[in-house]
């Protein structure tokens, strides 16, 4: 929940929750139990759009579901997923140590719901709360806000199934020690360009709230910047299934803080010292997918 400072830091996406949207489009022949993960190796460590460590990472995210369907009654379904970070370098070891690092587990609710009888046009929800910890957090006693080792999400997440291209928008609210809040909204189309294998580009914006800025590096300790739009990604997602329940992905993205006050702070070395400070970045991973 993938916060972002000296003292306190989360990520995100999964949303997810990394800083992804989730793909949670229901299924009619869904079993009663099913679940997915993937794990990779990255270029860096970026959330929202901004870059937290500019050394590789590892990072995996499990997930399982219960379906609540009974009968003639669709209750969506209940799941939970746990998300994992573990730098692969020495870049942040001093505050966070190395290996196993972060460990973000979730507990979530989703539910698509269909606007026509052929399940082609549809608003999918999903809500989730987020707890991060730190397990190797040096700074475990923040004069204001006590423990900062851990800290809580509440997120909704939604997007418009149809198909052409998929607007989304995701709700992300901090209520443990921020009381911060951040939007990511943007748009998706999946192209299967041969059997198995997918493209999908995809653009998203995110609008942070002066106390969401203040837990990012570039935001470090700077109130005074303000709420606003706050950073831009364009990505590419690959995915190849090679059996119904494996497959690769990789994924590039061009990320860039469009804030000017935001910029500023870079320019200037207003950020934590363990993270990459860079404006303009190209991010990227690959690894294995799987489902259940």
């Amino acid at each position: 929940m993938k916060k972002l400072m000296v003292a306190l830091c989360a990520t995100a996406s999964l949303c997810a929750f990394a800083d992804e949207p989730v793909e949670t489009t229901e299924s009619t022949d869904a079993p009663l139990f099913w679940g997915f993960g993937n794990t990779g190796v990255y270029s860096g460590y970026q959330l929202y759009g901004s870059l937290v460590n500019s050394e590789p990472t590892w990072q995996t995210y499990l997930e399982g579901n219960l379906n609540l369907k009974f009968s003639d009654f669709d209750l969506g379904y209940l799941g939970v997923g746990l998300w994992f970070n573990s730098d692969l370098t020495s870049q942040r070891h001093q505050s966070y140590g190395r290996f196993f690092n972060e460990f973000d587990p979730n507990i979530h609710w989703g539910k698509t719901f269909w606007f026509d009888d052929d399940n082609t046009w549809g608003l999918d929800y999903r809500t989730s709360f987020v707890w991060y910890y730190y397990p190797h957090h040096e700074y475990q006693d923040h004069p204001t806000y006590g423990k900062t080792n851990t800290t809580m999400d509440w997120n909704h997440s939604l997007a418009l199934v149809n198909p052409y291209i998929t607007p989304f928008i995701d709700i992300v609210h901090e209520y443990h020690e921020s009381h911060a809040t951040l939007l990511q909204f943007g748009a998706k189309r999946a192209f299967e360009l041969y059997d198995n294998f997918t493209l999908t580009p995809m653009v998203v914006a995110v609008w942070r709230s002066h106390r969401y800025n203040w837990c990012f590096p570039t935001g470090f300790g700077a109130y005074r910047d303000g709420s606003g739009f706050a950073t831009v990604k364009f990505e590419l997602d690959a995915n190849y299934r090679i059996t119904d329940n494996f497959g690769l992905f990789a994924k590039v993205a061009y990320c860039s803080v469009v804030d000017d006050d935001l910029r500023h702070n870079i320019d200037h070395d207003l950020h934590g010292a363990d993270y990459g400070d860079a404006k303009d970045f190209v991010w990227g991973g690959v690894g294995v997918t799987f489902n259940f």
